[in-house]
């Protein structure tokens, strides 16, 4: 509940600024995954290789992305930046230390340490639990 109500005023104050969450999140992908692959921006986004397909065919012809042909693979491209991008990178950054300011008003530095250390508890216990339930799923299968 608190991840979906993070995202949706983050979302919200993003498209308020012009972008869309369409756009902000394959613009970001593709400013931490430089030269990354269709299928590799569609992992990481989690959706299609359809819908990323699209939307980078929309990016660039809008000035944000720009495509190159891949050094081993002649059947894929890889997706970088353009200028253009940067600006919507400047207003993400901005919209998102205003955010966070906002979110962790009155939380002292050890409140954020405690919470940051039971963030990492949470995804490590989320991980062995994956691991456990796909051994189990894999020996039932057997």
């Amino acid at each position: 509940m608190v991840n979906r109500r993070l995202r949706q005023t983050f979302d919200q104050s993003v498209e308020r600024s012009g972008v869309t969450r369409a756009k902000w999140t394959l613009i970001a992908a593709v400013a931490h995954n430089p030269g990354a692959t269709q299928r590799m921006l569609a992992e990481a986004l989690e959706v299609r290789e359809i819908t990323v397909g699209r939307l980078i065919d929309r990016l660039s012809a809008e000035g944000y992305l720009k495509r190159s042909p891949h050094p081993n693979d002649g059947r894929a491209y890889c997706v970088y930046l353009a200028p253009a991008a940067q600006p919507v990178l400047d207003t993400l950054d901005r919209l998102a230390k205003i955010h966070e300011a906002a979110i962790f008003t009155g939380f002292s530095d050890e409140d954020l340490t405690k919470l940051s250390e039971l963030l990492d508890a949470m995804a490590r216990n989320i991980s062995a639990a994956r691991i456990r339930f796909d051994a189990k799923k894999l020996a039932n299968e057997s």
